[in-house]
C-alpha cells in the first residue's frame, strides 16, 4: 500500500475527500502533509516493530557533559533516522537519552532501535491497519472539527488495532529468555555461598 493509499484510507474514515497526489491545493492535502510524518513517529515508537528494527554501535562524541551524573560522562551521537530505543548491548550500563544524543558509563555502546521507516512496502498489514486509524484520529479536528470524532478514533486505534498489530509483531521473533536471579532461586534452591 502506497502513502498516498494509506492517507485516503484514513480521509475515508473521516468521510473526506480523497487525494490524488500529494500536490494537490486542498486542505485534506495540507492535513495530511502536516500530520503524516508525526502521526509515523508517534505510531513507530509504541513498538520495536520487526520491520523498523536496526541495531548499531553508536560513535563515542569528543564532547563531555557540563556534569557527570552517576558515572555517565561519554556522550553518543545517535543514528540520524533514530525513533526510540529498545534494548542496549550492554544491560549493566546507565545510560539516558539527551537530545540527539545518549550520555552513558561505558566506553562502548550498542543499541537496537526503532527507525523512522517510510517504506511502505516493509510494513505488515495489521501495521497499515493501525496507522491508517492512528493518521485518521490525528487529522480529524482539523478536517471535521469535531474532537468528538477524534476521541472515538483515538479509542479504536489504542483499544482495538494497536493492539493487534503489536502481538502479532511480537510473533516474529521468540519470546525472550527470562533467568531467575539470585532472590528466586535462594526461595527454591537455598542460598548458595
Amino acid at each position: 500500500m502506497s502513502k498516498i493509499s494509506i492517507i485516503n484510507n484514513a480521509l475515508q474514515l473521516l468521510g473526506c475527500n480523497r487525494l490524488t497526489s500529494m500536490s494537490d491545493n486542498t486542505l485534506e492535502a495540507k492535513a495530511a502533509k502536516n500530520t503524516y510524518n508525526d502521526s509515523l513517529k508517534s505510531i513507530l515508537s509504541e513498538c520495536c516493530w520487526s520491520f523498523a528494527s536496526k541495531r548499531a554501535v553508536l560513535n563515542q562524541l569528543t564532547t563531555t557533559p557540563e556534569w557527570e551524573n552517576d558515572g555517565r560522562n561519554v556522550y553518543y551521537q545517535l543514528p540520524s533516522d533514530f525513533v526510540e530505543v529498545f534494548a542496549v548491548s550492554n544491560e549493566n550500563a546507565r545510560w539516558g537519552v539527551e537530545g540527539e544524543t545518549i550520555l552513558a558509563d561505558v566506553t562502548e555502546f550498542g543499541i537496537q532501535y526503532v527507525c523512522f521507516e517510510t517504506d511502505t512496502n516493509k510494513y505488515s498489514a495489521s501495521f497499515m491497519d493501525a496507522f491508517i486509524y492512528k493518521l485518521a484520529s490525528d487529522m480529524c479536528y482539523e478536517l471535521t472539527n469535531s474532537a468528538e470524532r477524534a476521541d472515538e478514533l483515538v479509542k479504536i486505534y489504542r483499544s482495538e488495532f494497536l493492539p493487534v498489530a503489536k502481538s502479532k509483531n511480537a510473533r516474529r521473533k521468540s519470546a525472550p529468555l527470562i533467568k531467575d536471579d539470585y532472590w528466586v532461586n535462594s526461595i527454591h534452591c537455598g542460598v548458595q555461598g
